[in-house]
């Protein structure tokens, strides 16, 4: 009886946790081309601390875009579909490289300033 007890309590944790098991977080590097897999037939959604100011697609024709709020939804045209884009923000440049796998995918990827754990203090001279 115990173990039935235990594993309704745990079952649900481990069905949220898969349900985010394809969402990871990306730095905006200007010096690195980030990869997006992304699962043919799905969406994948990217997400930025804030909208992005532009948004250069390689390939129009190669991933449907949309542009909501301070994401970007993603889709492949087709199940071969790779190109390349370019988002501006905080007057940076963030560099990705899309692709389609079937295998390996994302459905949540957050991007994130990789300077913003640092601490900034103020020198007075």
């Amino acid at each position: 009886m115990t173990r039935i007890i235990l594993a309704l309590l745990v079952l649900p944790l481990a069905i949220s946790s898969m349900a985010f098991a394809n969402s990871r977080v990306v730095k905006c590097d200007e010096s690195k081309v980030a990869t997006i897999y992304i699962r043919p037939n799905y969406g994948t959604v990217i997400n930025f601390p804030i909208k992005p100011d532009n948004v250069l697609l390689g390939s129009t024709k190669q991933f449907g875009v949309e542009y909501l709020k301070s994401d970007i939804a993603l889709t492949a045209l087709s199940s071969n579909a790779n190109t390349n884009m370019f988002v501006y923000l905080f007057g940076r440049r963030c560099a990705f490289l899309l692709t389609t796998s079937s295998g390996r995918y994302d459905s949540i990827v957050k991007v994130r300033d990789p300077d913003e754990n640092k601490i900034k203090v103020k020198i007075n001279d």
